[in-house]
């Protein structure tokens, strides 16, 4: 994450109830955006756009090497690992966040008008299909112990990418540290993979925050992952893997940046980029990081480079490795503290436009309103090494808070009372920052998780917004197309909309509450309508997340759960893929696992 002169901020300790948002919901309510007559749906300008002088420079990516996931996979089934039974081989992956969240306990009062359009979970989409995909167990398993690995590692951050193969359609599913490749039936198409293989790194390797994406254009696949610390393996760097060709299965073609940012003496440096998010337009591969030294949080830093001479040095290496253009947006610039700018990715089906966006909502508050567009460009400038011109617009929205951690019903937990913790303990939904950004034709679609006045208590939902986006020469105008909730009784976790090219799709989300163990749910999202109906459960969760996060010493009581779902469109559905509590074997330290589901488009 970038550094600033901020103090860092380790949040998976606990937090108390936080500021909320909204008027009381009515028991287990979609709250959306009122009729097209209301605020909410009439189209709202940003304010004037200006260019941002942000610092950086070039840099050409540095080629590691190639690697094949068939291969891998073999390999790894001759061997067989077991999962870890010491808990001296357990790894958290930490939430970082800055300093700025404070949580006063202030309320605020809905912003626009919101309607209840149910009251009451309903069943899965006709033509919904699912499985159970990597386990804790599983995981555990990939990380073994016997060949080095770091062990159990949690919380399983979700990667998903669809698209055509060999095989028929493959589902690439990529969490801490695993990577497994499924068909539509839930069939193991490759096996599972841990993530420090995909680098031709080490076990001792942990890697962190995982994504995966297939370009819709070029057809290849694309891999990330980073490390986050000062000695090798661990050295503070973000990985990327190329497919050779447009098959899922590899080869692939890795690559590296180095995030320690040296140079940078007065940020507090050597530093690292955590909470890597991928973006790409027609032109452009972009990858997003908070930037965080040792001591404090600096900012944003964005890498940008050409996609076509990515997948170029990627299938050869007769071609060189592209030159990457790195911008630095500070804390102190930013009124909005420069934290997760999440950069946008097209929709299969979708035109691309040669300009990136990313979206950015107020880290400096525990509550507030508005969103930061901020945008690159004429992106075809990376195709010859130039450097595209970043923007920046302001647009007013609904307001939002830092949302409280989940509630989960009460059950089983094993391992907690093997270790003198018999109890049920919360769940982590760690911030209000904007989680995926989706182009759509024309529209951005984003969203994120927000806390809700709910009787005498706070609860956790989603707020979502439909901006429309104007590029020119040298300025961006960005028009509120569409805002609203979705408000329940319940505990909605970990928000992502997955829409296809005419901008309708679902809305998913983790869901947990005093009866409810953690599950997977959805509803419909209809363009910038947004959401409609009742709330779809895709999958019950069977028991309390049991994990060793849950339990001192890495937290007195508060699980580390998500911290991202995942969806994507392919050939007329909608992919999703959420943490919940399956009915599967556990291992030793935990019992997570993912489901996937996918639902066709009406």
């Amino acid at each position: 994450m970038t550094k600033l002169s901020r103090p860092l901020t380790r949040r998976w300790l606990g937090r108390a109830a936080t500021a909320a948002v909204g008027a009381v919901a009515l028991a287990t309510a979609v709250a959306t955006a009122a009729p097209a007559a209301s605020a909410t749906t009439t189209a709202h300008a940003s304010s004037a756009s200006h260019i941002v002088k942000a610092g950086g420079g070039s840099f050409v990516l540095r080629r590691l090497g190639t690697v094949n996931l068939r291969a891998l996979a073999r390999a790894d089934a001759r061997r067989g690992h077991a999962a870890a039974t010491s808990s001296s081989h357990l790894k958290m992956v930490p939430l970082r966040t800055p300093h700025a969240f404070a949580h006063s306990g202030k309320a605020i009062h809905a912003g626009p008008a919101a309607t209840s359009l149910s009251n009451r979970f309903v069943g899965n989409i006709r033509g919904e299909h699912g499985f159970d995909g990597i386990t804790a167990a599983i995981n555990g398993a990939a990380n073994s112990p016997d060949a080095g690995g770091v062990g159990d590692v949690s919380p399983p951050d979700q990667a998903l990418a669809v698209g055509p193969s060999t095989a028929g359609t493959a589902i690439v599913e990529y969490v801490n540290d695993t990577l497994n490749i499924y068909s539509p039936s839930g069939k193991t198409l490759l096996g599972a993979i841990p993530g420090y293989q995909i680098f031709g790194l080490p076990g001792s390797a942990f890697l962190s925050d995982p994504r995966a994406y297939r370009d819709p254009q070029s057809g290849h696949w694309f891999l990330t992952q980073f490390t986050s610390g000062t000695t090798y393996p661990n050295v503070a760097t973000q990985y990327i893997a190329v497919s050779q060709t447009t098959s899922p299965f590899g080869p692939y073609t890795t690559f590296a940046i180095d995030t320690e940012d040296l140079s940078n003496t007065a940020g507090g440096c050597p530093c690292f980029g955590d909470f890597d998010q991928v973006g790409m337009d027609r032109s452009g591969f972009f990858i997003a990081t908070n930037q965080f030294s040792a001591t404090s949080f600096n900012g944003s830093v964005i890498y940008a480079m050409s996609k076509s001479a990515l997948i170029s040095a990627a299938e050869s290496f007769g071609f060189p490795p592209p030159v990457v253009q790195t911008y630095v947006v500070p804390f102190a610039s930013d009124s909005f503290a420069a934290y997760h700018l999440s950069p946008s990715t097209v929709t299969p089906g979708s035109s691309a436009p040669n300009t990136e966006y990313f979206v950015e909502s107020n880290s400096n508050l525990n509550y507030g309103a508005g969103l930061k567009v901020y945008a690159l460009l004429h992106t075809g400038l990376l195709n010859s090494g130039g450097r595209p011109a970043m923007v920046e617009s302001f647009i007013n929205t609904e307001s939002y808070a830092f949302p409280p951690n989940a509630i989960q019903k009460s059950g089983p937990t094993p391992y907690g009372c093997s270790i003198g913790y018999c109890m049920t303990a919360s769940l982590q939904t760690d911030f209000n920052a904007v989680q995926e950004v989706t182009y759509a034709s024309g529209r951005l679609f984003a969203e994120l998780s927000t806390g809700f006045n709910y009787g005498t208590g706070q609860n956790t939902g989603v707020a979502w917004f439909v901006l429309g986006p104007r590029p020119h020469p040298s300025s961006l105008n960005v028009k509120r197309l569409g805002q609203g909730y979705v408000d329940s009784s319940q505990q909605l976790l970990y928000p992502v909309i997955g829409v296809n090219a005419a901008g309708n799709g679902y809305l998913s989300f983790a869901v947990s509450s005093t009866t409810r163990y953690p599950s997977t749910a959805y509803v419909v999202f209809k363009g910038r309508g947004g959401p409609t109906g009742p709330i779809h459960l895709a999958a019950s969760g069977v028991n309390p997340l049991d994990d060793f996060t849950c339990y001192p010493p890495f937290s007195t009581g508060q699980c580390r759960y998500g911290d991202y779902s995942m969806s994507t469109y392919y050939n007329g559905m909608i992919y999703m893929a959420s943490e919940y509590v399956a009915p599967q074997p556990r291992d030793t330290f935990s019992n997570w696992a993912t489901r996937v589901w996918y639902a066709p488009v009406r």
